[in-house]
């Protein structure tokens, strides 16, 4: 959770606007970054983004109308002399303003900038920065944006990390909190690519498998929820997909963790982790999952009595992180396997794998094309 939010820096600049607001992070600290927003951008939207960066771990000095040079320089300068910016500056900017900031990109560490204008005609002003830069359009309904993007790959520095993302999917505005144009989808995608940069260059840097594994000691070991919680933001969300078991929002997934998790845990319960995959604000975790359908497991087997049965699961979590906090997780597993494997589903005719499935992804050399071997025959012997 962001703190200090609406602190007030009293830079005015040449034209007579003032920046804005200041925005802490929790811990009071964190690299420096300069939120710049057009003139005609609402308060509610700027609050929004630059809470979002103070709870990645970012100093966020939000700044509207604040469109010179001068004047950015003078930001970054100020921002970058508070005790509370740890590192930095970067700057994340939106629409026209993105120009300025990349003239005045000897200031920061890094720049992102969404939906830029005026770029097409001077690519050699992106060639020429001498930071790593990450452009992001929303290109749907909007031809000079998609062209500007095209052009301007030739001119990104990619050995410094440097990218051109181009989203067909989402209109210009598309990164806006309250724009029209605004899409959390695609929002969702284009911040990951935002930390990319960010991250690797000035930090904060985060152990998201510890910090998952702090969360799960939590919710299988000591089973205390107020705990389990705590590892979270304040406005987190669970969904195991298969069942859509889980809750969004805090007193929905205490709940849901209460009264249909924390104490339907099978005593036999283990897992063997096969791959972790980490991205700049999340963490994917494979494993395959063994327990014993010894008592209700309302995630799994939504009304359906203990059967003794055991278990075996290949199971895919995608955990989402806001700073150093567990912003959503995604479970995926193979509900037709674990209804097969406890016997209630009949699945003698069909292509539905037990638990060879989650062994085979303990060891590829388990066979293959069980179900498709007449399929399987009719290749046998012909050119490969």
């Amino acid at each position: 959770m962001a703190s200090n939010a609406g602190k007030n820096m009293n830079i005015q600049g040449e034209d007579g606007s003032t920046a804005r607001l200041l925005f802490t992070p929790a811990c009071g600290s964190g690299p420096g970054l300069v939120l710049l927003m057009p003139a005609d951008t609402a308060e509610r939207t700027i609050s929004a983004r630059a809470t979002l960066f103070a709870e990645e771990g970012y100093t966020v000095f939000a700044l509207r109308g604040i469109s010179t040079v001068d004047d950015i320089d003078n930001a970054a300068y100020a921002l970058g002399a508070l005790p509370e910016a740890t590192g930095g500056p970067v700057c994340v900017a939106h629409g026209h303003v993105g120009v300025s900031a990349i003239q005045a990109a000897d200031a920061f560490q890094a720049i992102v900038a969404f939906d830029v204008d005026g770029l097409a005609g001077n690519p050699n002003l992106v060639l020429a920065c001498p930071c790593p830069i990450v452009l992001q359009f929303g290109t749907r309904g909007n031809n000079d944006a998609g062209n500007t993007a095209e052009t301007l790959r030739a001119n990104i520095n990619g050995k410094n990390g440097s990218r051109i993302y181009a989203w067909p999917d989402a209109a210009p505005g598309f990164a806006l909190p309250g724009d029209g144009a605004f899409d959390s989808r695609v929002d969702s995608l284009a911040h990951s690519r935002t930390l990319e940069l960010i991250r690797r260059v000035v930090g904060p840097y985060y152990d998201y498998v510890a910090l998952f594994t702090e969360h799960i000691r939590h919710e299988f070991e000591t089973r205390d929820v107020d705990a389990t919680m705590a590892t979270m933001i304040d406005d987190p969300y669970v969904n195991h997909v298969a069942t859509l078991a889980g809750g969004v929002g805090h007193d929905m997934l205490k709940r849901f963790y209460k009264y249909h998790f924390v104490e339907q845990n099978s005593k036999d319960r283990s897992s063997v982790t096969v791959s972790h995959t980490l991205g700049p604000d999340r963490v994917v975790l494979e494993l395959v999952v063994r327990f014993k359908h010894d008592q209700v497991l309302d995630r799994y087997f939504p009304g359906i009595p203990p059967t003794g049965q055991e278990v075996e699961l290949a199971t895919v979590l995608i955990v989402k992180f806001r700073g150093d906090k567990v912003c959503h997780e995604h479970i995926y597993w193979d509900q037709g396997s674990a209804l097969k494997q406890i016997s209630v589903l009949d699945a003698d005719h069909l292509p539905i794998a037990g638990a060879e499935a989650a062994r085979k992804v303990l060891d590829e050399h388990r066979p293959s094309n069980i179900f498709m071997e007449d399929a399987w025959a009719t290749s046998e012997g012909k050119p490969i």
